[in-house]
């Protein structure tokens, strides 16, 4: 049996572990000596239901590990590349389920991007409130190679996903599809996060699904000057995929904004307002959106 480990517990890694052990992918969770003696004591409560895992240190060895997936925040990435030094062996493949668009280059330059595939998670509406995650939606992993050709990285990873039951789709175009995500996230995360809004509202206000779209317009010409040729059907996808989400679900970035966590802006209005500079293309609607944003996060000790 391949051996996987999960680099982040939050709502989507927490989902994908459970359903990893219920089908007997028993992963391994990496953390901190601090948070290991609350997990262990705690576990994780998924739908109701109690997981408990293997809690491995950064600073362990010989711990043989075949994919680590790594689902954390932006701001904790650096972090994370240095503690995950001691399982990356020889043949170990890593995945990023994070948002954005460059997590991969980042982690990637320490390790080899020989060693990994872009990927992202899509319709996984999982909401965590402590050490409770419930989801009604289980999601789907989208993975490939940036050269779209399938090898023994996908083969491996489709092995695991085969064996846990979780959904995936292999993408020969995965970098379209990555900018599709980042897309999506720039608007509904965002708009979610300013307006106190569910999925529920999200699918059901006009206006919400116009600011959205406003914001998501400015990524679509963004990626026409950089090759990648989003247009305006990527935006109806996301409309359509969005119906199948629970409407008592909240984005990521919600979820930060009610536990008054650091959100994940900089990463995503911010990389557009950087892109913006860098392609002399105007992206007014997210430079509003990232002062608006860093007042939230402004006003959580103020």
């Amino acid at each position: 049996m391949k051996k996987v480990m999960f680099v982040g517990m939050g709502a989507i890694g927490a989902s994908l572990a459970s359903q990893m052990k219920d089908n007997g992918v028993d992963p391994l969770v990496l953390c901190g000596s601090d948070r290991k003696a609350r997990y262990s004591n705690k576990g994780f409560i998924v739908n109701k239901k109690r997981y408990d895992y293997e809690y491995v240190t950064p600073e362990e060895k010989n711990v043989n590990v075949d994919l680590i997936i790594i689902v954390v925040k932006y701001h904790n990435l650096e972090e994370v590349v240095s503690q995950i030094e001691n399982f990356v062996g020889e043949n170990t493949l890593i995945m990023s389920l994070m948002n954005g668009i460059d997590s991969e280059l980042i982690i990637g330059k320490k390790y080899g991007m020989e060693r990994l595939v872009h990927a992202f998670v899509v319709s996984l509406d999982g909401v965590r409130t402590h050490n409770s995650i419930e989801y009604s939606s289980p999601g789907q992993i989208i993975f490939g190679n940036q050269n779209g050709i399938e090898d023994f990285k996908t083969d491996l990873i489709k092995e695991i996903l085969i064996a846990s039951n979780i959904s995936y789709q292999i993408s020969p175009e995965i970098l379209k599809r990555l900018w599709w995500k980042f897309m999506v996230n720039v608007g509904a995360n965002q708009i979610s996060s300013i307006l106190n809004a569910t999925y529920g509202t999200l699918k059901s206000s006009k206006e919400a699904q116009s600011l959205m779209r406003m914001a998501m317009l400015e990524v679509v010409e963004l990626s026409k000057a950089m090759h990648v040729n989003l247009d305006i059907s990527s935006i109806e996808q996301f409309y359509e995929m969005i119906k199948n989400l629970g409407d008592d679900g909240k984005t990521s970035m919600l979820q930060d904004v009610h536990a008054k966590r650091k959100t994940e802006v900089e990463m995503l209005a911010g990389q557009v307002i950087a892109y913006g500079k860098e392609y002399n293309i105007p992206t007014p609607v997210n430079d509003l959106l990232f002062k608006m944003i860093k007042v939230i996060e402004y006003q959580y000790d103020h």
